[in-house]
């Protein structure tokens, strides 16, 4: 026999179906009779279901299970999830599932809805607060618009933390503390306290800080170096057994020095353009021998911001604040839930947008963000043959991101003496959202259940974009220089970026109605059979990148200032069985999915634009599976095939090759894959468990990930193919009989694999290309104490 809760530290694989999801649920541990898997399962509408009865894709991992994997935030995630890609960018994070993603953009959502205990966070830097105190995570997989709403059509991923105890009369708490390589070190302290029967408080804390990994030859130091630390506060008032209010506010702060880029030249393609016309100085191609490409991709960056005027020491800082009440109230047959929330962060960088070692661009970001939402829901409590949730939701969210770039233009131009040119931009974006849902699920014979789905919502969208010239220069700049400059900034500045001085106005009204519906079907024993259908939308929006190619009030439309909202259209079918009663779960979904104007973010060699990428079809297939070998061992695994497809797509940014040396305005994707979208991708994971030594606990886990060969660029670069790869992770641990204490060695990435999470053209220097690096092999020593 396992002990007890012993599995809920194994990597789970469960379903659950948006539209039937008539709760949230929680879940739970059921002991099986002759020993085995435990049973997961979840409550709804005030009844224990088996999530083997619930159709669709989610992966679900429990929060012990992050902890011991090092898992600390939505990055690390990605590891361990197969048709999951997250990264972290300069301006933001960026999710991907079955390779649809939004990217990178200022004016972006993403496509893949990240809630943490009700709290909406579709922008990066609202999710930066760790994996702290997390009792599940769920990652559901194909659009998800019903019960989550707009901008799910990739997926969405729900966080629960554990709320403040009731059912116990002491305090209790945990103290968590990790040492690492390159001086990673983590704490983290828990404290539950029942101030009376009725009422009590929870407190989760954390500070973490790391030396960077990647050798930056140019300054002589490791990068990137990161600092972090904050705190949760939770508060569970239940005056009666028919209400329970809970409570949450929560504050952290970010901060990094440094960068996680390295740059490489393509050196073939631009040898090939100066071949091609050696007598042309103007000739762009030329631009990437200023640079000094030697390494290759060996974790050596050569970033160098000393030249810059002013200096430039690489840092980004952010400040989140959180918070969400949350009324729940038990009637007869009903179940009424009022959750109100609010989100906030500042968000100030600067970057070295050149990647190199000239002092050629300096990037300064800054966003301010703040986000309330209120949702109404009524469920029934029912336990006969027909279920039902209806719901409404508001959201109303302001954005200010103003943007600087300044470019050392001297660096291009060496008769511009200490002239450097300045690109800003104020963007301001006003967002409301409304929208009235609902759901329902019908028991109509011993065998079938018709489950069906419907969201209507609207969304509007106010924003205004200033971007205006400036120069700047040193004291050596001779005044000719001075005059010549400040008349030709605009000419210069569209040269060298694209961009020029503009003063927009836009808004948008858009409303979508998302239905879905599914089937079940129990006529075989311990299968399920499902097949379901649903439509999602993603609203359109505005391009916040600061280096619009608009002039003055008018707004080009090739500019790609206004993007359109997308369409997915999603058909599954799939299996639950229980092949061995207890010991062996094998589930398998088949989807399809096609996407009309398919949002995409690409690099155009400046910024980041956004584009509508025709039609797009995304289909597959994920299998996961549990077993129970025995009393000491226990595997999971997971599979995922898949083939996406941009049926039409015919005016794809071009590669820089295409661009520069074939003169291509833009290429044709149609016929071809994505980026981030491998063939495969799966992970497993060996488990054990023994007591030994009158009483202690050794716990060992082995487990390995494996992913396809894939693109790391939005315009299929050849340059920027990630190799397939496998990476390696052991742990093993030991506990005291009590379970009040454990230390563990956990190693990840045993083979030391280099890998890359992201590639993109270096901004102006044609032919560079900058990829942002992966932590290589690292170990940790963890120490846990409960009281």
């Amino acid at each position: 026999m396992f002990r007890e809760n012993s599995f809920s530290k194994n990597r789970i694989c469960l379903a659950v179906l948006a539209a039937t999801a008539i709760n949230t649920p929680a879940l739970a541990q059921e002991e099986p009779d002759n020993g085995g898997l435990e049973r997961i399962t979840v409550t709804a509408q005030k009844r224990v279901q088996s999530i083997q009865e619930i159709p669709s894709s989610i992966t679900a991992v429990s929060g012990d299970d992050l902890k011991e994997q090092q898992t600390n935030d939505l990055l690390d995630l990605s590891e361990s999830l197969p048709n999951v890609h997250l990264t972290e960018t300069s301006s933001s994070k960026r999710i991907f599932m079955r390779g649809i993603g939004s990217g990178t953009n200022s004016g972006f959502e993403q496509s893949v809805a990240l809630f943490r205990d009700g709290i909406y966070m579709g922008r990066g830097h609202q999710a930066k607060f760790p994996l702290l105190d997390v009792e599940r995570l769920e990652v559901i997989k194909g659009p998800q618009a019903v019960m989550f709403g707009k901008n799910a059509t990739a997926g969405a991923i729900s966080i629960s933390t554990h709320k403040p105890a009731l059912d116990s009369d002491e305090v209790e708490g945990s103290v968590d503390v990790s040492y690492g390589t390159d001086q990673q070190t983590k704490l983290t302290a828990i404290t539950n306290i029942p101030v009376s029967d009725e009422f009590a408080i929870r407190f989760a804390g954390f500070t973490e800080s790391a030396d960077g990994y990647l050798n930056n030859v140019a300054r002589n130091k490791e990068e990137v170096e990161t600092e972090a630390s904050g705190f949760r506060l939770s508060a569970l008032w239940q005056p009666t057994d028919a209400l329970e209010v809970l409570a949450q506010f929560e504050y952290s702060q970010f901060e990094s020095e440094g960068s996680r880029y390295q740059y490489i030249i393509d050196e073939d393609s631009r040898n090939e353009q100066i071949a091609s016309d050696p007598t042309n100085p103007g000739n762009v191609g030329y631009r990437s021998l200023l640079l000094q490409d030697d390494s290759g991709l060996d974790y050596t960056s050569m970033v160098d911001g000393s030249g810059h005027p002013g200096g430039l020491d690489e840092k980004s800082e952010t400040d989140v604040n959180n918070a969400m009440i949350q009324f729940t109230y038990q009637m007869a047959n009903h179940e009424l839930v009022a959750i109100t929330t609010y989100s906030e962060y500042d968000w100030d960088s600067v970057f070295d947008a050149d990647y190199s070692e000239l002092s050629l661009i300096k990037q300064t970001y800054i966003e301010e963000f703040e986000q309330i939402t209120q949702e109404l829901r009524l469920s029934s409590n029912l336990s006969g043959n027909f279920n039902y949730l209806a719901g409404i939701y508001f959201q109303t969210a302001d954005l200010s991101h103003p943007n600087d770039i300044l470019l050392g233009a001297s660096v291009l131009i060496p008769d511009l003496v200490g002239t450097s040119l300045g690109i800003g931009a104020d963007y301001e974006q006003e967002q409301t959202s409304y929208s009235v849902f609902g759901a329902g699920n019908w028991r109509f014979s011993p065998d079938w259940q018709l489950n069906v789905g419907l969201r209507y919502q609207k969304e509007e969208k106010d924003v205004t974009n200033r971007q205006y010239l400036y120069t700047e220069f040193s004291d050596i700049t001779p005044e000719p220089v001075k005059q010549f400059a400040q008349a030709a900034a605009p000419a210069l500045t569209a040269s060298l970026s694209g961009a020029y001085a503009n003063d927009l106005a836009a808004e948008r009204d858009e409303s979508h109605l998302s239905p879905s519906v599914s089937l079940q079907y129990w006529g075989w024993q311990d299968t399920m059979v499902f097949a379901n259908a649903s439509i999602g939308y993603k609203g359109g929006g505005f391009d916040g990148s600061g280096l619009n190619s608009s002039q003055g009030s008018e707004i080009d439309p090739s500019s790609g200032f206004e993007f359109e909202d997308e369409k997915a259209t999603a058909y599954e079918v799939g299996f639950k069985s229980e092949l061995i009663k207890n010991t062996w779960e094998l589930n398998a979904t088949a989807f399809l999915t096609d996407y009309d104007d398919l949002q995409v973010s690409e690099f155009n060699g400046n910024a980041f634009v956004v584009a509508n990428a025709a039609d797009t079809r995304v289909k597959g297939i994920e299998l996961e599976t549990r077993w129970a070998i025995n009393e000491y061992w226990s595997l999971n695994a997971q599979l995922a095939l898949l083939d996406f497809e941009y049926q039409s797509y015919e005016s794809a940014s071009p590669t820089v090759r295409q661009a520069e040396l074939l003169g291509m305005a833009t290429q044709d994707l149609s016929g071809k894959t994505g980026a981030f979208a491998p063939d495969y991708s799966g992970n497993i994971e060996l488990n054990y468990q023994n007591e030994v030594l009158g009483g202690y606990w050794i716990d060992g886990a082995l487990s390995a990930r494996f992913v396809d060969e894939q693109y790391l660029e939005q315009d299929l670069d050849p340059i920027a193919l990630q190799e397939g790869y496998e990476k390696f992770n052991a742990r093993i641990a030991i506990s005291s009989p009590d379970e009040t204490w454990q230390v563990a060695v956990l190693a990840k990435n045993l083979t030391n694999e280099q890998t890359f999470s992201q590639a993109n053209d270096v901004p102006v220097i044609s032919y560079a290309h900058r990829f942002l690096t992966e932590r290589g092999r690292e170990y940790h020593i963890q120490a846990s104490y409960r009281f």
